[in-house]
């Protein structure tokens, strides 16, 4: 039944995206003049019909599989009257009746459009299509993570809202782009050359600014929905939040390379430079989308996933970092300081040179020097061990009730060797490998409750403090 959620709310999503992105081509693009540029545009208009279809057919599948999860029962995906308690009952449904009547709303406009007699009746097409499936995209946010955040659960759903519309425009545009950038560069598509040259123009231009608001207002989500790095890191969640991120910057490498170098060969002599360039380009947008649907398959998965704030954490690594551990040593925030300014340098270093070419093997090789001179400073006095456990958070809350239950927890288990004060001088720790820590020490406030929760199940044998767990 997941496989089946999964690629329904895929294609649910590359569709809806697809569709904001398709009429934004067609707006970019302008009026069409050629055979080739109008054949193109007659396509993408019958392309827009058949996403306009699919987002409403994998609607409902999404709606099937949301009534068998919330039930429980993989048979409410067949139950009508399950669907109709979750259209009456829930944010989900409300959301949903309200797009697909939108969808509704824009599948009639371009399955009964009349002809355009006028530049006007064109652009009005365009524009009413562009806006229902602006609407039908961005009202996605009020269904997913974002409406739940509290509080600021307005600002989270308007910053997901844009992310999805910044995305539409960039990801769902490339498609069209790709397919016009291939008829162009035919033999038979010389007249749409000069076309396609100006819709590439104005795409690369309206592209930074929608992958711009895309990277910054998904760090905005990321705010929201991760809060730190122990759960970026050691949750689901924050794992597939890395794999997306992992594929967005070859996406950013080829959209800077076909910008910087293809773009401007695009007005060179058109069958040495100009065609081949046009050609290349084309290949290098259709592995931007085909990475840009990667990254919506990743995005489903983020949808199904319950946020990292509100999961687990299993930190996956044998150290961490505290500020509290390197202020406790004699030198060690000195220390951080120095080697936190050094690298910093290092970093200005690395970027100047990256700027200016006459000096970028110095200024970058001295800077990636400096960071790593300044890293080998800074970090081992905020080395600490950590645990799997490390960052979780107890279930139980402090209250009276649950420090009297491990009072007496610990005068049964613990204060033999640690003592009745915590201070580890218990008498049986008189015959053990090491002395019993002292818990009432400075040292006791650098661990996590998780760490003490990790030595509790699991012993520390070096210790001969034995474990707790069963």
């Amino acid at each position: 039944m997941t496989g089946f959620g999964v690629l329904a709310r895929w294609l649910h999503l590359a569709g809806s995206l697809g569709l904001v992105g398709l009429v934004t081509a067609l707006l970019l693009a302008g009026r069409a003049d050629h055979p080739t540029a109008r054949a193109w545009e007659s396509r993408m208009i019958r392309w827009a019909r058949a996403l306009a279809v699919l987002v409403l057919i994998t609607g409902v599948a999404a709606l099937s599989f949301q009534a068998a999860v919330v039930t429980g029962r993989a048979g409410a995906a067949l139950d009508i009257g399950e669907w109709i308690r979750l259209l009456g009952r829930s944010q989900f449904g409300t959301v949903w009746l309200v797009r697909h009547g939108v969808l509704l709303l824009l599948a009639a406009l371009l399955l009964l459009r009349e002809r355009e007699q006028s530049g006007a009746d064109r652009l009005a097409l365009r524009l009413e299509a562009g806006l229902l499936a602006a609407v039908a995209a961005g009202a996605m946010a009020w269904a997913g993570h974002a409406a739940a955040v509290e509080p600021g659960g307005l600002t989270a759903a308007l910053l997901d809202a844009l992310h999805l519309l910044a995305a539409g425009a960039w990801f769902g545009a490339l498609a069209p782009i790709v397919v016009l950038l291939r008829e162009a560069s035919a033999e038979r598509g010389q007249d749409a050359r000069p076309f396609a040259v100006v819709a590439m123009r104005a795409f690369s231009r309206l592209a930074l600014v929608m992958m711009t608001l895309v990277v910054l207002t998904g760090l905005a989500n990321s705010w929201f929905q991760v809060g730190g790095l122990p759960a970026l890191v050691g949750t689901r969640y924050g794992g597939l939040l890395l794999l997306k991120v992992a594929l967005l910057i070859p996406i950013l490498i080829l959209a800077r390379h076909n910008r910087s170098r293809l773009l401007p060969r695009l007005s060179g002599d058109g069958e040495t430079i100009g065609r081949p360039a046009m050609v290349r380009l084309g290949r290098f947008v259709a592995a931007e989308a085909g990475l840009g649907l990667l990254i919506l398959l990743i995005t489903t998965g983020l949808s199904l996933s319950p946020p990292a704030v509100h999961d687990p954490v299993w930190w996956p690594f044998s150290l961490r970092y505290s500020w509290e551990a390197a202020a406790s040593l004699p030198g060690g925030a000195s220390r951080v300081l120095i080697g936190g300014q050094i690298a910093v340098i290092g970093v200005l270093a690395v970027i100047v040179g990256l700027l200016l070419r006459s000096w970028r093997v110095l200024l970058v090789g001295g800077g990636v020097t400096a960071l790593a001179l300044g890293l080998w400073v800074a970090l081992p006095p905020l080395t600490v061990d950590a645990y799997p456990t490390t960052y979780r958070r107890p279930s139980v809350p402090y209250q009276a009730v649950s420090v009297a239950s491990g009072e007496a927890l610990y005068r049964a288990h613990c204060a033999t060797c640690h003592g009745a004060g915590g201070r580890g001088d218990g008498p049986g720790g008189a015959g053990l490998p090491k002395p019993p820590a002292d818990l009432t020490a400075a040292h006791a406030a650098q661990h996590t409750v998780g760490d003490m929760f990790w030595w509790l199940t699991h012993g520390i044998p070096a210790a001969g403090m034995p474990p707790f767990g069963s």
